[in-house]
């Protein structure tokens, strides 16, 4: 289906840590192909990309990525999911993050202090309120006591983004207005009837985790329950994704959260997946 594409879009950016950095290559395609961005709703790495981008442009906005993963910064992020997919020493030290991480969560709740996930979402974005955004911007976070899908149009920035982006068992929700505030990939991973309140046509653009792969006769209670609970996630996911317009699906769902090598490969795909939906657009209107 052809979109009206000249009046511009509005997207709704998902959530998946480091596979969200396709997003950043999704809008620098969409912004060289004539496309204007009308507005963005974001979901944790979809919300943190898309402040990014708003205020620093394309170029800026890889290049302070690139700054994070190549810093000792990144380096300190607490892993505390994915597979060991290194052999040798390698893959001896990737174990022992993992039980480092798992081991804090056991006694102190938590892989990372609410101050030292801040100053993390500080790294990438500026103290300022998200009314001030240069275009209407929104963020996607869960209600951790009722389960509800919470809507941030107004208020601190940085505030907003943490919200969205705390991750159960990496910080504990965030403080906001007497609630306490989740990742909202919880509820609302990839946040289209959000985006829709900010305008039309509304454009998904989905890099979320594939399907882990099973092996049943050998899989572990954790891993089981686990990959259970990734089926509810990908069927909830594939009803937001009916809801869109259009969707912009950029090949990154191998990746894990936490792969900080793989910024170059991220934009790549993102840039190759918007680049098809274009030529679709094209091709749509004969």
């Amino acid at each position: 289906m052809r979109l009206p594409l000249d009046g511009g879009v509005v997207l709704a950016l998902g959530g998946g840590g480091m596979r969200g950095v396709a997003h950043l290559g999704v809008l620098a395609e969409l912004e060289e192909g004539g496309v204007r961005i009308k507005g963005i709703a974001g979901t944790s790495s979809g919300a943190m990309l898309g402040a990014l981008w708003l205020l620093a442009g394309s170029a800026g906005a890889v290049a302070r990525v690139r700054q994070f993963t190549s810093s000792g910064v990144a380096k300190r992020m607490p892993d505390i999911g994915g597979e060991v997919s290194s052999a040798g020493l390698a893959g001896l030290f990737q174990r022992a993050r993992h039980g480092v991480a798992l081991l804090r969560m056991l006694t102190a709740g938590h892989a990372m202090s609410v101050e030292r996930f801040l100053d993390q979402v500080g790294f990438f974005l500026p103290d300022l309120t998200i009314e001030a955004m240069p275009r209407p911007y929104l963020v996607v976070a869960t209600d951790n006591g009722t389960g509800d899908e919470v809507r941030l149009d107004r208020g601190p920035l940085r505030l907003a983004v943490a919200a969205s982006s705390a991750m159960p068992g990496l910080v504990a929700p965030i403080a906001w207005n007497g609630r306490r505030l989740q990742d909202g990939g919880a509820v609302g991973e990839i946040p289209v009837a959000a985006a829709r309140t900010l305008g039309t046509p509304v454009v998904a653009v989905e890099v979320s985790e594939g399907l882990p792969r099973a092996n049943p006769d050998h899989d572990g209670l954790p891993r089981a329950m686990f990959r259970a609970a990734a089926m509810g996630w990908q069927e909830l996911r594939r009803r937001m994704l009916s809801e869109a317009d259009a969707v912009i699906a950029p090949h990154v769902n191998h990746l894990h959260w936490a792969d900080y090598h793989a910024v170059d490969e991220s934009v790549a795909a993102g840039r190759a997946a918007a680049r098809e939906f274009l030529e679709g657009q094209l091709r749509a209107g004969g």
